[in-house]
């Protein structure tokens, strides 16, 4: 006769980038070794999949597709089943920007780190009264490959994978029927101010964001270290 199954308890938690309720379960132990094989592997493409595979596991709400979440509302969620499964505790060692010889281990609760939002943020780019261009958040898939926006010249293929859809006056044209190269085409025809609004949608979209704030006791001076994206924190 088949031993029973442990029964895995059940949270709720809100999903940053849209406001929803969804359930979802701690990790098993199964998915804690997944975990630790993937992060000493230092291999982030092993580590994107393996994020994924865990989390699709622990979110138990249907038509939930981890593919289709933002990549901050993952970095949240993941944090989330850690803390259930694991504690909410991390344990990170913290080094003085100022001083690379001072280190101290510091404890950190995982409930005190959150989705900072922007004000400002919006995913509707308007270009002229006759174009606007709706984007979405960067995927798991930019868990590894990153965020490439710091210049024009490099951030083209990082804006055209989130490009939405882009509207000119009652025609919607949605980036699932165009072909990559060809939204980074029209991208190209923009002029520099227009594309330099499209990448301000980057800089100010919702990041999962920590500050510590610890003391040198060697120099007796204050200092900050900040904690961004889920790399910071696996």
């Amino acid at each position: 006769m088949a031993i029973p199954k442990p029964i895995r308890p059940e949270y709720s938690t809100t999903v940053p980038s849209t406001g929803k309720k969804i359930k979802y379960q701690p990790f098993t132990v199964k998915e804690e070794k997944i975990l630790i094989l993937a992060a000493e592997t230092e291999d982030l493409d092993e580590i994107s999949n393996a994020i994924r595979n865990v989390l699709t596991n622990c979110i138990t709400t249907p038509g939930v597709d981890v593919d289709d979440l933002a990549l901050f509302d993952i970095e949240f969620l993941f944090l989330r089943a850690r803390a259930k499964s694991i504690g909410e505790k991390i344990d990170l060692r913290v080094t003085d920007p100022s001083d690379p010889d001072y280190t101290v281990d510091h404890s950190l609760n995982i409930d005190s780190i959150k989705v900072n939002k922007n004000d400002d943020h919006t995913d509707l780019i308007k270009i002229n009264e006759d174009t606007q261009i709706k984007m979405r958040y960067p995927g798991i898939d930019f868990f590894a490959e990153g965020l490439k926006i710091d210049s024009i010249a490099d951030s083209s293929t990082t804006v055209a994978k989130c490009v939405s859809s882009i509207v000119v006056e009652e025609e919607v044209y949605a980036s699932a029927d165009m072909a990559e190269g060809e939204i980074e085409e029209w991208l190209d025809a923009l002029s520099t101010a227009d594309y330099t609004r499209i990448l301000e949608f980057f800089r100010t979209m919702p990041k999962l964001t920590h500050t510590i704030k610890l003391k040198n006791k060697n120099s007796g001076e204050n200092f900050e270290v900040v904690l961004t994206g889920l790399a910071d924190f696996f």
